[in-house]
């Protein structure tokens, strides 16, 4: 980046729009639960049960390959270069392999998951291509630290899925049509026209983008098979349609924390990219260091309150056949905890572009969980539950560790 450049944007967190994106990832945070809220109350957990089956599916498939390219994005802009064309040709075929995979996966279990519907296929595949859309542009936003119209990125796209959703319970009342809610929202922000903000140096080569990209999306098929799988993995196990939407709203309402984390670190990333290289490098691993700290610390007060408290917190909100057992809520609340500070340790491995370790400690992770759903068989929620919080704590000191070393 040129010194003019450095010059006209505030090192550190100094940019204005902070607190803009910040109540804006909080207000999209609140908004995706009302929508899931009103669409569970409204049609019963048992005819909810697709809808929690293809949230989950995207919000896997987008962690694994939007995610990335948006933190991809973000480190270009935010080093001097231009997104468009060259970072929207080097991440094309990311996203065409996500629509792919995304569509098939609904094809081939249509029949046992989603009531036999098409109409699911293809809301499967254009979630894929709307939110990448969304996920490029708040890239080039963050990159170009416009942390505002981020913000404003995340509430228009809240807003209008969650007003769909809305009209779609009133008008037809059925899981397709909260389907066509959740597409309408990726493509909501297209009026934003952020590609106009895209005005960064033509001339400055792209970082190689199948190394970063690589890495990261190794590491994120992992952290997100993880995270995100608990519905899937416990309908494999054999847990019934309603058994499965409890699993799904207790882990998304769980999920908070990283689901806030996801939408903001964008602000975060130009800031650590700023300490790259030289004697700062110290400052990074000593930032690592202190975030495990205080993820372990909240990943054992997580698991506290969610044996408290967890069941009556879900209770406040859906019916009462949505309510999970004690345990099961104590796990995802203390693993989501220990996922959260893995994903911000990780931002330092991003920030220098080594992403390669990002697949290490989420594929170690990911290992250790798959053993444990092996060998441990209680009923399928207690046994995704125990197996998602064992193999995010690994996860975490394996990220810890990767990130302290040169």
């Amino acid at each position: 980046m040129t010194e003019t450049m450095i010059e006209a944007y505030p090192r550190g967190f100094r940019a204005p729009g902070t607190t803009f994106m910040i109540s804006g990832g909080l207000i999209g945070a609140v908004g995706a639960y009302l929508f899931q809220v009103i669409g569970a109350n409204a049609i019963g957990s048992e005819a909810f049960a697709p809808i929690s089956l293809l949230w989950t599916a995207f919000f896997i498939l987008a962690t694994i390959t939007l995610v990335p390219i948006e933190q991809y994005v973000t480190r270009e802009v935010a080093s001097g270069r231009k997104a468009i064309p060259n970072a929207a040709r080097a991440t094309y075929w990311f996203v065409v392999a996500a629509a792919v995979v995304s569509g098939l996966f609904v094809i081939v279990t249509r029949e046992s998951l989603f009531e036999g519907s098409w109409q699911y296929v293809v809301q499967a595949i254009l979630l894929v291509v709307g939110y990448s859309l969304l996920f490029f542009g708040k890239g080039v936003l963050a990159g170009r630290r416009r942390f505002g119209e981020v913000g404003w990125v995340l509430i228009i796209e809240t807003v209008v899925r969650l007003l769909a959703g809305i009209v779609a319970i009133q008008l037809f009342a059925t899981a397709e049509s909260l389907g066509w809610a959740m597409v309408l929202g990726g493509f909501s922000v297209l009026g934003m026209r952020w590609w106009r903000k895209d005005s960064g140096g033509d001339d400055a080569a792209p970082a190689p983008a199948i190394r970063f990209l690589g890495g990261y999306v190794g590491g994120s098929t992992s952290s997100q098979l993880l995270l995100g799988g608990a519905p899937i993995a416990a309908a494999l196990f054999g847990a019934s349609p309603s058994l499965v939407s409890v699993i799904f709203v207790t882990f998304t309402l769980y999920r908070a924390p990283l689901t806030l984390i996801f939408a903001l670190q964008g602000r975060v990333l130009p800031y650590l990219v700023g300490l790259t290289g030289g004697t700062d490098r110290r400052r990074l691993a000593r930032i690592a260091g202190l975030v495990v700290a205080a993820g372990v610390g909240l990943a054992l007060l997580g698991a506290l309150v969610g044996w408290l408290v967890g069941p009556e917190v879900v209770g406040l909100l859906y019916n009462e056949e949505f309510i999970p057992e004690r345990a099961v809520a104590a796990l995802a609340a203390g693993g989501v905890m220990a996922a959260a500070a893995a994903q911000i340790t990780g931002q330092v491995l991003v920030a220098e572009g080594r992403t390669s370790r990002l697949a290490v400690a989420w594929l170690f992770g990911l290992v250790v969980a798959l053993v444990m759903m092996v060998l441990y068989r209680p009923e399928p929620g207690l046994r995704v539950a125990a197996a998602f919080a064992v193999g995010e704590s690994v996860a975490l000191f394996f990220m810890w560790f990767l990130a302290a070393r040169k």
